[in-house]
Order: C-alpha cells, then structure tokens, then sequence
C-alpha cells in the first residue's frame, strides 16, 4: 500500500492529525488495510495456537500409548532396553520446537519435520505427529508470508485520527466522528477559517448533517 500523507512516526504512535480530504480519504482506506491483515493475522494465530494444542495432545497420547504397550512400539527401548533415552529424545523435540518454531519463528515445514522425527524413535506413531507438525507449519507460513511485507506488520495498528477544519475549492470542511460535513463557510487557508459564530449551538443528530438546536436565537 503506498503511502502519501501518513508516515512511519504516524503508524508507530498509531496516531495521525487530519488537515486535508485528501488525506483523510487515505487514513479511511490504511484504516481499512489494517483491517483486512488483522482477518489474515487471526488466521496464523489460529493455526499457531493449534500447533503447540496439538502436540499437548497428541504427545500425551503417544506416550501414554508407548507406556500401555510397554514400549514394544519404541525403536529405542527395544534397541537400549531402557526408557531413559526417550525421555531424552521428548525433552530435546519440546527444547527445539519452542526455540526454534516459538521464538524464533521458523515457519517452514521442512524445519517441523525434521524436528518432530526425533520423535519416531520413540514411538512409531508419532510419524503421525511429524506429517501434522509439517501441514499446519506449512499453512502458518503461507499466512505469515502473505502479511510480512505488508506494512504495520506484525500487529497492524489502526490509526486514531485528529479531525481538524480544512479547506478545499474556497471552502471550508469539518470532521467529526469520522464524518465529513460542510461548515457553510469560505476561506483560502485553514489557517484562515473565520470563525462560526454559530459553532457553540451547533449540535450533531445521528445522521451527522449538523444543525442548529431550536433554542438558537442570535440576541445580538
């Protein structure tokens, strides 16, 4: 999305003073773009959080499995005799998954397999796991690369606008509660905008149009 009037020091303070139509019309459309990448954004957090439920499960029940069958699915314990080293082998797969897929965010499917088969020794049933680990990291870096060049990335902030008057074509615009209105008055600057003598009785129904209360009576 190229950007005109909004800059970098707008999109880290979240923040952004409206002065022109212009410029409001790209704060309506960034606005806007923020929240389309926020949908794509909860899809990856949705496929990340169910990376690490599933392997809270389905490592719970892979070992739970070995234990039943007293490990004769174990490719270590009837090699070593011993169940120590799968221990070892889960400790390892938890270390590596957590670094490498959690923080430092290694979104590729080849990484989650190669870690996960360190688990098949173990049992044969977590090839399982390995093929799962593999499709749902897969879909996490589909999602994170359709959004990590995009700008505002990775929490894409919506802008909070400050509406001032502004001037286009002589006259003079207001905006308020995210709605342009015409103030009924002409100036050459927004500097320059004379005052409403009215502005302290105008009120704002739903519809936003403006207009003044019915108490409005100039004593003057």
């Amino acid at each position: 999305m190229e950007l005109k009037f909004i800059t970098q020091d707008n999109i880290d303070e979240s923040h952004i003073n409206i002065t022109s139509a212009e410029m409001y019309t790209e704060f309506k459309e960034y606005n806007q773009h923020m929240l389309d990448m926020q949908k794509k954004r909860w899809r990856f957090l949705r496929d990340f959080w169910a990376l690490w439920i599933m392997n809270a499960i389905l490592l719970f029940v892979g070992i739970m499995t070995a234990l039943m069958l007293m490990w004769n699915g174990s490719l270590i314990y009837m090699a070593s005799g011993t169940f120590m080293p799968c221990w070892l082998l889960v400790a390892i797969y938890l270390f590596l998954m957590i670094y490498f897929i959690g923080i430092r965010k290694l979104y590729s499917w080849k990484a989650g397999l190669l870690i996960s088969a360190i688990l098949v020794p173990v049992n044969l049933a977590f090839i399982a796991l390995a093929a799962a680990n593999a499709v749902v990291i897969y879909f996490m870096d589909k999602e994170d690369s359709s959004i990590r060049n995009e700008i505002g990335y990775p929490h894409f902030a919506q802008l909070v606008g400050s509406f001032k008057s502004f001037v286009k074509d002589g006259e003079v615009y207001g905006v308020g509660d995210g709605v342009v209105y015409g103030a009924g008055l002409q100036s050459e600057s927004a500097e320059q905008v004379p005052e409403d003598p009215f502005a302290k009785y105008r009120i704002k129904p739903e519809d936003d149009m403006g207009m003044l209360a019915d108490n409005d009576i100039n004593k003057e």
